[in-house]
C-alpha cells in the first residue's frame, strides 16, 4: 500500500508541476483542458491560467490525502478514509476527460498518468 501511495503522490506532483507551468505561461495549453482551451502561441488565456493555478492546491491536497491514508503522515484523522474515495472518484473522472481529449498528449500521456494514479488510489483506499 505504501508503494502505491508513493507512486500516486509522485504522479500527482508531476501533474501539479504541469499545472504550475501552464499557470506561468508555458506553451503547452493545447495539451490541457481537452485540447479546447483558448490559447495564444500555445499559452493559455488568463482564464485558463487561473484555472490551472486553482488546480495546484487541489492536486497537492489529493496527494497528501493518499499518502496520509497509507499512514505516511501521522495524525491525519479518520476523515482521510472517506477523502481517499473522493480522490479516487476525481481521478476516474479526470481519466475519462483526458481520454476524451482532442490532444494526443493529453489523451495518451496524461490519460495514462491519471489512470495509474486512480488505480494506485484504489489500492490505497481498499487497504
Amino acid at each position: 500500500m505504501e508503494a502505491a501511495a508513493i507512486v500516486v503522490g509522485i504522479l500527482l506532483l508531476v501533474v501539479a508541476a504541469f499545472q504550475v507551468a501552464l499557470a506561468f505561461g508555458a506553451p503547452w495549453g493545447d495539451h490541457a483542458y481537452g485540447g479546447r482551451a483558448e490559447t495564444a502561441n500555445g499559452r493559455l488565456s488568463t482564464r485558463y491560467r487561473m484555472m490551472s493555478a486553482a488546480a495546484i492546491p487541489i492536486l497537492l491536497l489529493a496527494a497528501w490525502i493518499v499518502l496520509a491514508r497509507a499512514g505516511l503522515f501521522a495524525g491525519a484523522g479518520d476523515w482521510v478514509n472517506v477523502a481517499v474515495w473522493v480522490v479516487f472518484g476525481y481521478l476516474v473522472l479526470n481519466t475519462v476527460a483526458n481520454v476524451a481529449s482532442t490532444s494526443k498528449v493529453e489523451r495518451y500521456g496524461l490519460g495514462f498518468v491519471s489512470a495509474i494514479a486512480a488505480l494506485g488510489t484504489l489500492i490505497v483506499a481498499l487497504s
